[in-house]
């Protein structure tokens, strides 16, 4: 950091027009686009000159929507095309020219130009594609990998005993595509706008994860790591995974493994859902032949030949295919990309359009219900409303001005009350005490200002913010003011759907259930445990002491992901040591009861170590003479807790409870980390319904924020009332 401007001072400034380019690969992946742009800055001295800017991926959509229409941002830049339909929705895209393409449009493979395309016109320059194969282990499949479904079906009878024929990512609908496309399954209708997502011939595909579960086709918890493991570990004869992953492991060691064709479904050739990497001219660039010149050459031979030499990436036209070479070290690279190819043909290019957005998570759901086994039909009810309400009516826009004078005249009314509240003070007996000891109230100021400020900045303004947000509604990043509508819908929903799943009564429900459940447990542990550590002839208190606190001192998103991986269904040490009672690969997660039961056992042990502290720390108050008295009176151990220990313990505790009740309330980590709201989000609770609102369904800002303010006016109602029962208990 300390040399880089001298070393700036010393190179040359580059010459010519300047290109920003933004990107978010990484490892080799950004080493070859470098070289590239290297390459073209040397050719085009004093003409044209690229810099590349590295931005993060979960972050690189919204910076793009938020800067291009300012008229900054990059004027070039690289991103997957299943985007290319919120960025058209949005307008920051330039339209491209098809001659300036550095192939022939009929030299492409089929259907990456359509997926780079909407309405007919071309928005991007295709890079590279990437789909799903199969993996397969060559010493379980000697005589090759499975050719169909119904082959496969029967592979675990001849397997050996703990080896699944099968691993994928049986809930995520992109490795779902291939089954789903196989069975006849489209996403949308001619029209590119009504859903078919879960309508028959692809609906039936739903049902076969389920059934290959129960079957033993597939392992009992079948997501992304198990495969992993699973496959790396011989445990797992084909895995279907895309190019981006290498087998580990003793199969990778070992160089046991070798890539296919996905398997024909029931007879039928299949793909899958295929991601075109492509290159983006910015709508708002200043430069747009420089732009398109450098999008041209990325996207040209040069760029073609290095990323399969150097990356395995298949190319995307039809003539590079005739001069693979397969002998060697290249024949796997080459195998890959050939397979990749036949994904292509038999599979589709995942749909560009914005309302994809929408299908992911319902598809997920009904994948999981089918895997869990739960009620069918119920669970394609379910997906087939959260797909409607894509279409609903967005609320009609709002006059802002009677909000307006409301909130003028609610903040007259508080400043008078502020005002009042000071005056009493000014004139109180603590303010006429502090004039007779000379002190004064000024020189307290500047002590107090940096705590004020910190506290008006990271509470204040977000609380007004969030709050004024709950009155708009978000939609193509603009904001109209809708009012109370927001409140509305939530408090007032579909009379089926009030107290289903994802709906606001039910995520109450299971918050205070939570809430309750919680608190119990961490006031009952906490307060026995400290019980037990207290007597004087336990030398070992301190030590034991140290040791239970432990679970308060870790992170919580670290403990979460730890207990996440002890409920694991295969290798969970909770399995193991519940396997004598029958749950040896156990999925936890798959009913309400045990994947709650799983939230509130990582909770517990994150928060009875607070209770107990502050019970150590009340019994340490008690004086010993009236334990010592309620002895010789002929008290009960049950006796002395009840009437002597437990009443000077409650002061102290109450706080403890208000406190660990409001965290509890909005323990966000735990739900998101653990069960992540699974079964069909049953398990969440309002503050991750109010997350996944606003980040997973649709960017409903507006809604989530409406979901933080009733949960604001919630914790404010209880805290008023503890405040009175604490104050009914002091008295």
């Amino acid at each position: 950091i300390l040399f880089r401007p001298v070393t700036q001072l010393l190179q040359p400034e580059p010459t010519g027009v300047k290109v920003i380019l933004w990107h978010s690969q990484r490892g080799d992946e950004r080493q070859v686009l470098e070289d590239l742009l290297r390459r073209f800055n040397e050719q085009n001295v004093g003409r044209v000159y690229v810099e590349p800017l590295g931005v993060p991926d979960n972050s690189f959509k919204d910076k793009l929507v938020r800067n291009i229409p300012r008229g900054s941002g990059p004027d070039v830049f690289i991103r997957p095309h299943n985007e290319l339909g919120e960025f058209h929705d949005e307008k920051i895209l330039r339209t491209i020219d098809r001659a300036t393409l550095p192939f022939a449009p009929e030299a492409y493979l089929g259907k990456l130009l359509d997926g780079l395309s909407i309405e007919g016109a071309l928005y991007g320059y295709p890079l590279t594609y990437k789909g799903l194969f199969q993996f397969y282990n060559t010493e379980l499949c000697p005589e090759g990998p499975p050719r169909d479904s119904t082959e496969l079906e029967g592979w675990k009878q001849k397997l050996p005993s703990g080896v699944v024929p099968l691993v994928y990512d049986a809930s995520n609908p992109f490795f779902h595509a291939p089954f789903f496309i196989g069975a006849g399954g489209t996403v949308f209708a001619d029209d590119g706008r009504t859903f078919t997502l879960f309508e028959e011939p692809g609906l039936t595909s739903y049902r076969w994860p389920g059934e290959w579960r129960r079957s033993g086709v597939l392992p009992p918890e079948p997501n992304y790591n198990e495969m992993i493991r699973l496959f790396q570990s011989g445990k797992a004869a084909t895995i279907i995974v895309g190019p981006w992953y290498q087998p580990g492991g003793e199969v990778g060691t070992s160089g046991k493994w070798d890539v296919a064709p996905l398997f024909s479904i029931r007879g039928k050739p299949t793909g899958s859902f295929v991601t075109v990497e492509g290159v983006y001219v910015s709508e708002q660039t200043r430069h747009p032949q420089e732009a398109a010149l450098v999008a041209s050459f990325l996207a040209g031979t040069a760029g073609e030949k290095e990323r399969f030499d150097r990356l395995g990436l298949p190319p995307v036209t039809r003539a590079a295919y005739d001069t693979l070479d397969a002998a060697g070290e290249r024949a796997r690279q080459v195998a890959m990309v050939r397979v990749q190819r036949q994904s292509l043909e038999h599979g589709v290019v995942t749909p560009n359009s914005s309302r994809m957005a929408a299908v992911w998570t319902p598809a997920t759901d009904l994948l999981a219900a089918s895997i869990a086994g739960r009620d069918f039909e119920k669970a394609v009810g379910d997906a087939r409303y959260m797909l409607a309400r894509v279409d609903e009516p967005k609320p009609p826009p709002a006059d802002w001005r009677p909000f307006g004078i409301a909130l003028v005249v609610l903040l007259s009314m508080g400043t008078y009350f502020i005002a009042m509240q000071a005056r009493r003070g000014i004139r109180g007996h603590e303010a006429m005490r502090a004039k007779l000891t000379g002190f004064h109230a000024r020189a307290a100021l500047p002590y107090l200002l940096p705590g004020l400020l910190a506290v008006v900045v990271l509470v204040f303004i977000p609380l007004i913010v969030g709050a004024g947000l709950s009155l708009y509604t978000h939609e193509h990043g603009t904001f109209t003011f809708t009012g109370l509508q927001n409140f509305g819908r939530i408090l007032f929903p579909p009379l089926e759907r009030a107290f289903q799943s994802r709906s606001f009564y039910f995520a109450l429900g299971v918050t205070v259930l939570w809430t309750i459940t919680n608190v119990v447990l961490h006031v009952s542990i906490g307060v026995v445990l400290a019980l037990l550590l207290r007597p004087s002839w336990n030398r070992l208190r301190t030590m034991y002491r140290l040791l239970l606190i432990l679970p308060w001192a870790i992170p919580n998103y670290i403990t979460a992901l730890m207990w996440k991986g002890m409920f694991n269904a295969q290798v969970g040490a909770v399995n193991v040591l519940l396997s004598p009672f029958g749950f040896e690969g156990y999925n936890w997660f798959d009913k309400f009861l045990t994947a709650f039961t799983a939230n509130v056992v990582t909770n517990t042990w994150l928060g009875f170590p607070f209770m107990m502290v502050v019970t150590l720390g009340a019994l340490q108050s008690i004086p010993s003479e009236l334990e010592e008295a309620a002895t010789l009176d002929g008290a009960t151990r049950w006796q002395r807790f009840r009437l002597v220990i437990f009443p000077h313990v409650s002061p102290a505790l109450l706080p403890a409870v208000i406190l660990g009740s409001v965290w509890t309330f909005n323990m966000f980590n735990i739900i998101y980390l653990v069960s992540g709201g699974e079964p069909n989000s049953q398990t969440d609770i309002l503050i991750s319904e109010a997350y996944r609102w606003a980040f997973e369904r649709g960017q409903r800002f507006g809604y989530a924020a409406a979901y933080s303010v009733l949960i604001f006016f919630f914790l404010l109602f209880y805290s008023r009332m503890t405040e009175r029962l604490q104050k009914g208990g002091a008295s």
